[in-house]
């Protein structure tokens, strides 16, 4: 594979932030992760070097599990670390739910030593913050506020080690009531009587 021209268009639209919505799954629930490819020199595409392909598969009777996310107030970044030639990629994803009740401080309970993996929506894209080979770290705080209006909530911060920044998802997400189709961003419901 070569490198191609990274070029920008002046005036195209270019949306930040992430969505009102990020899924997860404890990591003992994926049977298989999707493949991606590490090396460069075999890679037919950029897109492959840089993206999953396939599907997570589930344990029988599995789910992801959605939770909301307040517009404005989440984000996913990466960074490298590490010694010259063993140098790792370490993506991050910070999100806050907007209340402190059961589910949430429920979540906050078994997140805080767990292994997860996350999806997330960027820019009309899927990434992943998780891997099959590095285990991902929460640190989850919560804020009441302080007066009226002001902001209050689960803030959740994940970091996890990986090969690749932010790997796209195109497959499917499976949830309690249906499945979501990354590559369209189409949700198709279970149909009643049926469980995944």
């Amino acid at each position: 594979m070569t490198h191609s021209d990274i070029t920008f268009e002046i005036g195209s639209v270019n949306p930040s932030g992430i969505s009102d919505e990020v899924y997860f799954i404890p990591k003992k629930d994926i049977a298989a992760f999707p493949t991606i490819t590490d090396d460069f020199a075999t890679a037919a595409t950029e897109e492959a070097y840089a993206s999953m392909t396939g599907d997570f598969t589930l344990k029988t009777g599995k789910n992801w599990t959605r939770m909301y996310n307040t517009q404005g107030k989440g984000k996913i970044t990466f960074e490298y670390n590490g010694e010259t030639d063993c140098k790792t990629v370490v993506n991050k994803l910070s999100m806050v739910y907007p209340r402190i009740n059961a589910a949430a401080r429920a979540m906050s309970k078994f997140m805080a030593n767990g292994d997860y993996v996350f999806v997330v929506k960027h820019d009309g894209k899927y990434y992943v913050i998780g891997s099959k080979d590095y285990r991902a770290v929460c640190s989850i705080s919560g804020d009441s506020g302080d007066a009226a209006g002001s902001a209050k909530g689960i803030t959740v911060n994940i970091e996890c080690p990986d090969t690749t920044p932010l790997p796209e998802y195109s497959g499917d997400i499976v949830l309690s009531d249906g499945t979501l189709d990354c590559s369209t961003g189409s949700f198709t419901p279970t149909p009643s009587g049926e469980s995944h």
